[in-house]
């Protein structure tokens, strides 16, 4: 890498045209202006200006060196304006949260991009862990999740409470606290469906309920939008956040079994410590908000 230094004196010995001027300029000695021009003509391994008495000449090198200065001096500026000028309506919005969450803010943040085309939004659904690993390598701006990490380098803040829900096909009658009716309907398996399946079944049945795998599977559905389709046909129960039913098409299908204890489930915003959001995710923050309460 070229001594910014040098450079420098480079620049302004071409700007004054004088090595006595820059001298001054920079409080240097002459000879001083001279030895960065002679270092630089070293690490190049070209001679980049001829001298005749007090005045010189720009070779070609020494003109190709000047406006590699001028144009690094540009770039500088323009980044620095950049970091200056924080456009509420430019730029990524990155967001990491479960699949639950995904399905309601998702159209929210695309309605915003609708209005202003120089945002993009690059929302990824993914579990807990994963989440605080892209915080962490900077792989995303927020993250939404069920835990809090209680780590450092995080600022979280509780956003709400989600209700869990065992969700049932809609012509099936199940008395309050009959776990063998339920668990003989058969269980509809997906990513977090263990996860849920004890913090709601373990909470209102822990005399029978022992664990996800002592359930019989009807099935195992990996895309969130499509679990709760063979519960509508009357195929098996689940258990999921109650805004995953509410965004279904086929609701009426679908009908929620009546817990002695009701369930519900922190919602943490994560971020990482000391790092200022940009403007535009001001808007965000309140799509978040509308969508967790």
């Amino acid at each position: 890498m070229l001594n910014p230094k040098w450079l420098n004196t480079f620049a302004t010995l071409v700007e004054t045209g004088s090595f006595t001027k820059t001298a001054e300029r920079l409080y240097m000695t002459q000879p001083g202006v001279s030895q960065h021009v002679k270092k630089l003509e070293d690490e190049l391994g070209e001679t980049l200006i001829f001298r005749e008495g007090k005045q010189f000449e720009l070779t070609r090198e020494g003109i190709m060196l000047n406006a590699f200065i001028a144009e690094q001096n540009q770039q500088q500026a323009d980044f620095l304006a950049r970091m200056k000028d924080d456009d509420p309506h430019q730029g990524a919005i990155r967001i990491a949260c479960s699949g639950a969450m995904a399905m309601k803010l998702y159209p929210s943040l695309l309605n915003l991009q609708t209005l202003h085309s120089g945002l993009s939004v690059q929302l990824e659904a993914a579990p807990a862990d994963r989440i605080r690993q892209m915080l962490i390598d900077n792989q995303t701006d927020i993250g939404i999740t069920t835990q809090k990490f209680d780590q450092p380098v995080f600022e979280e803040t509780l956003l709400g409470e989600e209700a869990l829900c065992v969700i049932l096909p809609a012509k099936v009658q199940i008395p309050l606290g009959d776990f063998h009716a339920l668990s003989s309907l058969g269980y509809i398996h997906h990513p977090d469906g263990k996860h849920y399946a004890d913090l709601v079944l373990g909470t209102n049945f822990p005399e029978e309920y022992r664990s996800i795998e002592a359930l019989e599977h009807r099935g195992f559905v990996n895309q969130l939008a499509q679990i709760l389709l063979p519960v509508s046909k009357g195929i098996g129960f689940t258990v999921l956040p109650e805004s995953v039913m509410t965004g279904f098409e086929q609701k009426e299908k679908l009908t929620v079994l009546t817990l002695e204890s009701p369930v519900s489930q922190s919602l943490f915003l994560s971020q990482k410590k000391y790092r200022d959001l940009p403007k535009r995710f001001d808007k965000v923050m309140e799509l978040i908000l509308q969508a967790t309460n």
